[in-house]
C-alpha cells in the first residue's frame, strides 16, 4: 500500500500494537500523552509512518509552521508514525503508533494500519484514549474500556477497569477494533476519564492511571515517577485555582459525593442543593482562565 512507508522492518516477537489518536478521542491529552511517553521513555525506535495526503483535509487538520533557525522554517504535517521496542526482560515487544484521527477516508487508513500490524505479525492491538466526564481532579483515576475477547474482559475485571457500555458518535479507535474483531485479532481500547472542568492543560495524572494499568497488563518495566510528580503538580493548581472560586469548589465537592451518601429523593434540601450548583460552562471558563494566568511561560 502506497500510503504506508516503512524505512526497515524491525525483528519483534509477539508485539502488542499500542496505538493513540490525536483529535476527537484524545481528552486532555491522555491517549497521545501517553503514546509519546512510552516510546521515549523505552527508547523505542520509529521505522515508518503513513503518509497524510490521503486522510486528512488540511484546511480543518493544519499543517504547523514550525521555526528551525533565524530565515529557516518548515511545514509540519499531520503525522502517524510507528515506533518499535524490543523488550530486553521479555518476549513481547511493542509497536506503539502515534497517530492523529484521520478527517476522511477511514476505511483505507484502518487497512493501511491493519497491513502493518500483518508484517510486524501483531498479535493483539491497545487503543488508549481520553474522555472528559464528571469526575473530581482528586482520588482514584476512572478507567474503561472495550474488549473484544473474553479473555480480554477478564483481564479488564482483574485490572479494575470498567467495561464501556457508551453508545453514540464514535471515534477511528472503534474502527480499529472492529476491523481487528473481523480479522479474529485481539483488540482492546483503554479510556482515561479527565475531569471535565480541566481542560486548559494535559492530564498528566489520568495519562499516569493509564500507562501504570498498561505496564501491569504487559508486564513491562516503564517507570512512571515523572508522570507522577507531574500529576501530583497538576492536582495543586487546579486546588489552587479552586481556592479562588467558591462555587466551583461546592461543585467538584458534589462530584465526589459517593451513592450512599446521594439525595435519592428531591426534597426541599436537595432541590435546593440541585438549583445552587453552578453551570457547568461557566466554571469551565473560570477555571481555564485561572491556570491560563498561573502558567509559567516556559511550562
Amino acid at each position: 500500500m502506497d500510503d504506508l512507508r516503512i524505512h526497515e522492518l524491525p525483528d519483534l516477537r509477539n508485539p502488542t500494537l499500542v496505538a493513540a489518536f490525536a483529535g476527537w478521542p484524545d481528552a486532555g491529552e491522555v491517549g497521545s500523552g501517553s503514546a509519546r511517553y512510552l516510546a521515549r521513555k523505552l527508547r523505542a525506535k520509529r521505522f515508518g509512518e503513513l503518509d497524510p495526503e490521503e486522510f486528512y483535509v488540511f484546511t480543518e487538520t493544519r499543517p504547523t509552521t514550525i521555526i528551525l533557525a533565524p530565515g529557516q522554517r518548515a511545514l509540519e504535517w499531520p503525522s502517524n508514525e510507528f515506533f518499535a521496542w524490543r523488550d530486553p526482560a521479555g518476549v513481547r515487544d511493542l509497536v506503539i503508533l502515534q497517530g492523529r484521527e484521520p478527517n476522511i477516508n477511514w476505511r483505507a487508513y484502518i487497512a493501511a494500519v491493519l497491513e502493518l500490524v500483518q508484517r510486524c505479525n501483531v498479535s493483539q492491538v491497545v487503543a488508549l484514549g481520553g474522555t472528559y466526564d464528571a469526575v473530581p481532579h482528586r482520588g482514584p483515576v476512572k478507567l474503561s474500556g472495550h474488549a473484544t475477547t473474553l479473555e480480554l474482559r477478564q483481564q479488564y475485571e482483574r485490572l479494575g477497569i470498567e467495561l464501556s457500555t457508551y453508545e453514540g458518535p464514535s471515534s477511528v479507535q472503534s474502527a480499529l477494533l472492529e476491523a481487528c474483531q473481523r480479522r479474529g485479532l485481539p483488540a482492546a481500547s483503554l479510556w482515561g476519564h479527565a475531569p471535565h472542568y480541566v481542560r486548559a492543560v494535559p492530564n498528566l495524572k489520568v495519562s499516569h492511571a493509564l500507562l501504570h494499568t498498561l505496564r501491569a497488563w504487559l508486564e513491562i518495566d516503564l517507570e512512571l515517577a515523572e508522570l507522577r510528580t507531574a500529576g501530583r503538580q497538576l492536582e495543586t493548581r487546579v486546588d489552587a485555582a479552586m481556592a479562588e472560586n467558591p462555587e466551583l469548589r461546592e461543585y467538584v465537592a458534589q462530584l465526589g459525593v459517593t451513592p450512599e451518601e446521594a439525595p435519592t429523593a428531591f426534597t426541599d434540601e436537595a432541590m435546593d442543593l440541585h438549583l445552587s450548583r453552578p453551570d457547568p460552562a461557566e466554571v469551565l471558563r473560570e477555571l481555564e482562565e485561572l491556570l491560563r494566568h498561573r502558567q509559567e511561560p516556559d511550562e
